[in-house]
């Protein structure tokens, strides 16, 4: 009963409240004026297109980025003065005043090819000069040494010389500056070099070279094991001893012998090879670093330790004074018995006959350092010695004359001596951590590197000769021909 005396007195209340809201809007509607709000102002239509030659300059409007590049326009502009910064890599910044008038269009444009101080120079210069210039392919017209002016960019100078291998040097250009473009070109009718970019040669990191009786050039590697080259192919050989090469020799039958860090390879005159490990023959060790040949078929081996005939295995260790153990760094034969050691920090041992040694050092023979790093023995019967740099006098060269050492300075004092070649003429190629030296006297004295022949002969390892006179260089970034030793 109660519930529905509640539903009863709902549906009374109800219609009278909507009545009551009714009566009070009206009230109000009447006592209150009506307003209307103004419309907005329309957005301002000032505009401005932006060109340049060449196109792309970011554009910056009172030096605010409006993240725009020409060709490209700015709007909703108001009626005023403007300043328009046109920005691009390499060329110096351009600012601009404009007068924006609303509801006019616009247009600027700027042509940087015709404004002189835009442009850059490319001082142009090489070895040997009057070499034509060519940019990115196309000929100037022009010839070293020249200065060219032209708009910023990145370009390709290219030279070309009757003779000599075309180089082209990249070279960035910007506003108001000049750039470098200096090349030194390679004689081909004196150079030629084989590298992993230009032929067939596996590696570019080569310890050693020599060549045989039919012009076969024969390279060792550190890792790529040894490489011989017909004049034609390329052709790479690996073995089950080790693949780091550090010395080749090729007797008077053409047999070629491979000295590597873990034993030693023998290739006879055909295509028959033998190895001999330091566990299955009588390699007093492992590392061999030398090697030297007689007329009589015998192989004498420096290794870590001691030197080695082979074959036979019969030991030649030199001592007096020496410790049991002495590696060996390089080895030459003078006529056919009378065999040189150089040793690591013991300076040099004589062998003649090979059972008795006579030592040299400082100490006793005033040579310029005990470190023998390379021997050889000239046609007049002469034996040359290069060092380590490691001397405070200097490091240089020395030659036995037969009754004393003589010290010769021809190399420079920082190099350190990896090699020495002496050709048939005597002439003496000395190869070292800075380049290939060649001389017939102290003072006649020929240094070759990038600096004058444009080609990477830094770290010479390796030097011979083939029967057409040419020397051979091999280097730590590839092998290199000489030819202008005929």
């Amino acid at each position: 009963m109660l519930r529905n005396m509640i539903i009863q007195n709902t549906s009374r209340i109800i219609p009278a409240l909507c009545v009551l809201f009714y009566f009070i809007v009206s009230a109000s509607s009447c006592n209150k004026e009506v307003s209307v709000t103004p419309p907005d102002s329309p957005p301002p239509n000032g505009y401005i297109f932006i060109n340049s030659n060449p196109p792309g300059f970011n554009i910056y409007l009172n030096n605010m980025e409006r993240r725009r590049a020409t060709p490209d326009s700015l709007t909703w502009l108001s009626t005023g003065i403007y300043l328009i910064t046109l920005e691009k890599d390499l060329f110096k910044d351009t600012s601009i005043s404009v007068s924006i008038v609303e509801g006019v269009k616009k247009s600027l444009f700027v042509d940087f090819t015709q404004d002189p101080s835009m442009k850059g120079n490319i001082n142009c210069t090489s070895i040997p000069s009057n070499a034509e210039i060519l940019i990115n392919d196309s000929s100037t017209g022009l010839y070293t040494p020249c200065t060219i002016s032209v708009m910023p960019g990145y370009y390709y100078i290219k030279y070309r010389f009757k003779n000599y291998r075309d180089d082209s040097v990249l070279t960035t250009v910007s506003s108001g500056n000049t750039s470098s473009a200096n090349s030194i070109l390679v004689d081909t009718a004196l150079w030629q070099d084989y590298t992993t970019s230009n032929s067939g040669i596996t590696t570019d990191i080569l310890n050693c070279v020599a060549v045989d009786k039919n012009n076969i050039i024969w390279v060792g590697s550190s890792i790529g094991g040894y490489l011989s080259f017909n004049g034609t192919t390329w052709q790479t050989y690996y073995n089950s001893l080790s693949n780091t090469i550090d010395c080749i020799t090729v007797d008077a039958n053409n047999i070629k012998y491979i000295g590597t860090t873990r034993g030693l390879v023998v290739i006879n005159s055909g295509t028959s090879t033998h190895e001999y490990g330091f566990m299955s023959s009588g390699l007093p060790d492992y590392h061999i670093n030398a090697l030297a040949v007689d007329n009589n078929g015998n192989c004498y081996i420096g290794t870590n330790a001691s030197i080695t005939q082979f074959p036979g295995w019969a030991d030649y260790t030199p001592s007096n004074g020496a410790p049991i153990t002495i590696p060996i760094t390089s080895l030459v034969l003078v006529g056919n018995n009378n065999i040189w050691a150089g040793i690591m920090n013991y300076g040099i041992a004589e062998g003649f006959p090979l059972n008795s040694w006579q030592f040299y050092t400082t100490y006793s023979a005033n040579i310029i350092s005990d470190n023998i790093t390379a021997l050889a023995a000239s046609p007049t019967g002469e034996v040359w010695a290069g060092f380590a740099n490691e001397s405070i006098f200097g490091n240089g060269l020395c030659y036995f004359d037969g009754s004393s050492w003589n010290k010769v300075y021809p190399i420079p004092s920082s190099s350190s001596t990896n090699t020495i070649f002496i050709d048939r003429n005597n002439v003496k190629w000395v190869g070292t951590n800075q380049g290939l030296i060649k001389f017939s006297s102290p003072s006649s004295v020929t240094t070759f590197n990038y600096n004058n022949t444009g080609l990477n002969i830094t770290n010479v390892t390796g030097i011979s000769q083939d029967s057409f006179g040419n020397i051979w260089i091999a280097t730590s970034s590839g092998l290199f021909k000489y030819k202008g030793n005929h």
